[in-house]
């Protein structure tokens, strides 16, 4: 059950992360989209960087220099027929005009007999949602269908071309592109309705007279989840070639073509007869301005001041090449796919331990981030599928967030856990000190002066013998505890547990009396808890000694870095051990080196806290030291 619930909590991150992505697909939609937007023109300024030229269709630029030349736009209808007429006699196969010429001026019949007898296909405006609902001209090109108003937009206002020129090109088509959110042109319209007629797109209409048809297409459901969801085709189509359009019938613009890969000409130069004479033949020439001032600037994802006239050309020839960005039917199982995929990632680094979690998961999400935005971009460039992806970087990003954190804090606790075991094993200041370091071979040990308490559960080795080990136990519990309790509470630390032995010291600068008290107190309580005779005469009964003594120790890590042990060592240490072990032989409890009953009596005013045993020779000792206790062990015993 335990380990059911660890691995639960292993996916506690990614439960979290997936509630947040939930949220801000609830709470900002409109922001989140925005960023994939935004982030989706990079995308396209990294796949369509085609230096390759588009030698299909050649731009006639109104630009800058022929308006320098011939006056600011628009220019008069003869100028205009003059440029016609100079196209043609340059042998463009098709010429299109990405301009509307609503109103009836001197001139518009030469610019009529320009037209006749050559394929040319006119601009007009079918405005959505306008203000304004204003009716210019005459429109061309639709056709009745079952209603229009299920499968694309309805305009509510026109602009379109004087009838005299209507009669006389070959057909029209819209230029209204949908305009987002940030004024950057990414999709136009395929077919817009107006008074229960259907009108092609300019670059759909230019496709229809290349393929010598009626611009009439069929709008057709797609079935396939890796398709559109719908199509236009026509029956004059060359097989496998159709138009993948959303619900609404938008065409989502391509934009395969980098700016200095379309091809285009001045209209000066043409006028002036300084084109080569095979530039434009068989071509098709599409006329626009992308002067300043003539109103034809559009943003796209290419460029904040791109001619609209780009817009076009670029439509033209993913058409030609059948390369119409599109997103598919099952578009939403991309980013489920990717969600998944990247639970699965980070259901591996929640395993990650130590300083790791707090980088990996973050490099983790970032990576797999860039993952799903590449292979985004590799759909598009090979399948040309616009697939959906912000939301998987979403989760992306916050699941490398809540692993970090909640990885952090469950290494965090494992730290305090482990910390709190060193220091139960060892004493605080070393457990510090230890838990700082790396393991090292070397000594790693400091010089102090301390005040070393050896005490000793006298014929415990006798308990062990003969009683179960369970019982020993409790009883080794019973004294290490007590020993802890009364240690700390006067000021001194447990150095190091024995078997029935503790070592404990007090780091002052002097022997502090507090050590007085905290042995007065062992050996008070020793005699409640361990005092009593035993029932077993082969059992002798317990009893506490104390040997203490002052000076400089050795206090620190000892052995080879896979096995270490802390303890302190030194002759203040070996002394307290000796007295300890002399106490059973004068029958007292406690016994006090020289140093550290000389440093107390000097303290004493009256003389009356220790009473001198005399000398001792020490075991493993070639002098003999003066040994005292404490006066009223004397009257105890």
């Amino acid at each position: 059950m335990a380990g059911k619930l660890k691995n639960c909590n292993r996916y506690l991150p990614l439960f979290f992360a997936a509630i947040l992505t939930i949220v801000s697909a609830w709470l900002m939609p409109t922001f989140v989209a925005n960023v994939e937007t935004r982030v989706g023109d990079y995308i396209w300024q990294f796949v369509g960087n085609s230096a390759e030229a588009e030698q299909r269709i050649i731009v006639i630029d109104i630009d800058e220099k022929s308006v320098a030349r011939y006056g600011a736009w628009p220019w008069s209808r003869e100028r205009v027929a003059e440029l016609a007429s100079k196209a043609r006699q340059n042998d463009v196969s098709m010429l299109i005009f990405d301009m509307v010429f609503p109103a009836a001026k001197k001139g518009d019949n030469h610019l009529a007999d320009e037209l006749d007898g050559m394929p040319s296909v006119l601009a007009q405006i079918l405005a959505i949602d306008a203000d304004d609902t204003t009716h210019l001209g005459v429109l061309k090109g639709g056709w009745f269908d079952r209603p229009c108003e299920a499968d694309f937009p309805v305009a509510n206002a026109v602009i379109a071309n004087t009838p005299s020129l209507v009669a006389a090109a070959s057909s029209a088509g819209h230029i209204t592109p949908n305009v987002d959110f940030d004024g950057v042109i990414r999709s136009m319209p395929s077919i817009i309705c107006f008074q229960k007629k259907r009108y092609p797109a300019l670059a759909l209409a230019a496709v229809a007279e290349a393929y010598e048809m009626t611009p009439k297409f069929q709008i057709k459901n797609n079935n396939g989840w890796w398709e559109s969801p719908k199509k236009i085709s026509s029956e004059a189509f060359p097989e496998g070639l159709s138009i993948p359009v959303g619900v609404k019938g938008g065409i989502k613009l391509p934009w395969w073509l980098s700016r200095r890969s379309i091809v285009s000409v001045s209209a000066v130069e043409l006028l002036e007869g300084t084109v080569p004479d095979s530039m434009l033949r068989g071509k098709w020439a599409i006329i626009g301005s992308t002067a300043f001032g003539a109103g034809d600037s559009v943003v796209t994802p290419q460029g904040a001041i791109v001619g609209g006239v780009e817009v076009h050309v670029q439509l033209l020839s993913a058409l030609l090449d059948n390369r119409v960005p599109f997103t598919p039917r099952a578009a939403p199982l991309f980013q489920i796919l990717f969600i998944v995929f990247i639970a699965l990632m980070f259901g591996f680094a929640t395993k990650i331990k130590s300083r790791k979690i707090v980088y990996i998961p973050l490099l983790l999400a970032f990576l797999l981030s860039v993952m799903v935005v590449a292979v985004h971009a590799l759909l598009l460039w090979s399948e040309y599928m616009l697939i959906p992806w912000i939301y998987a970087v979403i989760f992306s990003m916050l699941s490398g967030l809540m692993v970090m954190l909640f990885g952090y804090a469950a290494s965090r606790r494992e730290s305090i856990t482990l910390y709190q075991n060193l220091s139960s094993y060892l004493p605080l200041h070393a457990a510090k000190w230890v838990a700082a370091k790396k393991p090292v071979d070397m000594l790693d040990a400091r010089h102090e002066q301390v005040l070393v308490l050896q005490a000793k559960l006298r014929n415990f080795s006798a308990w062990c013998n003969h009683l179960p080990a369970k019982e020993s136990g409790a009883v080794l519990h019973a004294f290490y505890t007590m020993m802890e309790q009364i240690i700390h509470r006067h000021g001194g630390e447990i150095e190091e547990y024995v078997a029935g032995s503790v070592t404990a010291v007090w780091r002052d600068e002097l022997p502090d009396k507090e050590a007085l008290q905290a042995v007065k107190e062992i050996i008070s309580q020793s005699e409640e808890v361990f005092g009593n005779e035993t029932e077993n005469d082969r059992i002798p009964p317990l009893a506490v000694g104390i040997g203490i003594e002052y000076g400089d120790v050795l206090a620190g890590s000892f052995g080879p870095s896979q096995r270490r042990t802390y303890t302190v060592i030194g002759k203040a240490v070996t002394t307290a051990e000796h007295l300890q072990n002399l106490t059973a032989d004068l029958a007292v409890h406690v016994l006090i080196g020289e140093l550290a009953a000389s440093a107390w009596q000097k303290e004493d005013d009256n003389g009356n806290i220790l009473e001198s045993l005399g000398e001792f020779l020490l075991q493993d000792s070639a002098d003999s030291i003066k040994v005292h206790t404490l006066a009223e062990e004397i009257g105890i015993n």
